[in-house]
């Protein structure tokens, strides 16, 4: 008996003031490598280009996180050798930690350093799918709220993707009818690409994650870890191509507000089937016109690049 009233006195404690503490989540799955200040391997963004990412990051979404009751801490830890970024919860206190030896990697840009910070973001106010966890959205989710929101509103549009993909450059023209639009999918999918040869690169593979060449796993039930390489940039892409509103925020309760879902019609810009299993009724009309909508937009990207010369 006295041990059942503690632990409801626990639980209580717990539901009113929030988490005392929790796990790191984090950006890759644990690892070893270690890229220290002044390395070789040191070949990645300056301290100066990662000081300013996350000054901007940090002016953007501290405001958002203290109009949720929250304070965003960003931990700038450019002296720490790992390369992994991370998120945690301290009652209301939120972080993300944020490694030297990650932007260190000879793979990463400040648009793809960019990207990791908001995929840290992300996994605090993310919205659905969230993990079996209490409060992350999870890894699949935050890649795709990283592109969807997070890097169009720390983008200025203003970043240089003259050596983007033309695949990614046709989908994004036919994707955002505004100029403006099509700047941010650009660079989303820019550091997209980063990102995914930092991958590459840690998982020892030898063939790029290509635009177009979208993983073709379809998962039985949504895959809460850490996708595979092609299907993590698949998932940035299709936040980039998702016409849906930046100021229409993603929720934990379901898919469809802030997002593209097949439910509503849409036929890219969709979390892809890799990692991501939509819920009952909300698959759309059905699986087989949607993929057809899909191979009617890759044929049309496949002529339009035909008539382009390079």
């Amino acid at each position: 008996m006295k041990t059942s009233l503690k632990l409801s006195a626990s639980l209580l404690l717990l539901g009113s003031t929030g988490f005392a503490s929790s796990r790191e989540v984090t950006f890759l799955p644990p690892n070893n490598l270690k890229i220290p200040v002044g390395d070789v391997q040191a070949l990645g963004i300056d301290q100066a280009a990662f000081d300013a990412v996350l000054t901007r990051v940090e002016s953007i979404y501290a405001p958002i996180f203290a109009a949720k009751g929250k304070k965003l801490r960003v931990n700038r830890k450019w002296e720490d050798d790992t390369v992994n970024a991370g998120a945690m919860q301290f009652n209301n206190t939120w972080v993300i930690n944020m490694y030297g030896g990650l932007a260190r990697h000879k793979a990463v840009t400040a648009e793809g350093f960019a990207l990791v910070a908001c995929h840290e973001i992300g996994h605090h106010i993310g919205g659905y799918p969230k993990t079996d966890a209490l409060w992350p959205t999870n890894e699949g989710g935050s890649d795709y709220f990283a592109t969807l929101k997070c890097l169009r509103r720390t983008f200025t549009g203003n970043e240089d993707t003259s050596k983007l993909d033309p695949v990614a450059v046709t989908a994004c023209a036919a994707a955002h009818a505004a100029a403006s639009d099509r700047k941010l999918c650009e660079a989303g999918a820019l550091a997209g690409k980063s990102i995914a040869a930092m991958f590459q690169n840690l998982r020892g593979q030898t063939t790029p994650a290509s635009f177009s060449t979208p993983d073709p796993t379809v998962v039985a039930k949504t895959n809460d870890s850490h996708p595979d390489t092609q299907c993590r940039l698949d998932t940035y892409f299709a936040g980039a191509l998702c016409a849906k509103p930046v100021d229409e925020e993603t929720v934990d309760s379901g898919p469809t507000p802030g997002a593209c879902t097949a439910a509503q019609g849409f036929s890219v810009g969709l979390r892809p089937k890799c990692w991501y299993k939509a819920p009952i009724g909300q698959a759309g009309p059905s699986s087989a016109q949607t993929e057809k909508d899909l191979d009617d937009i890759l044929d049309a990207m496949a002529r339009s690049l035909s008539d382009q010369e390079f």
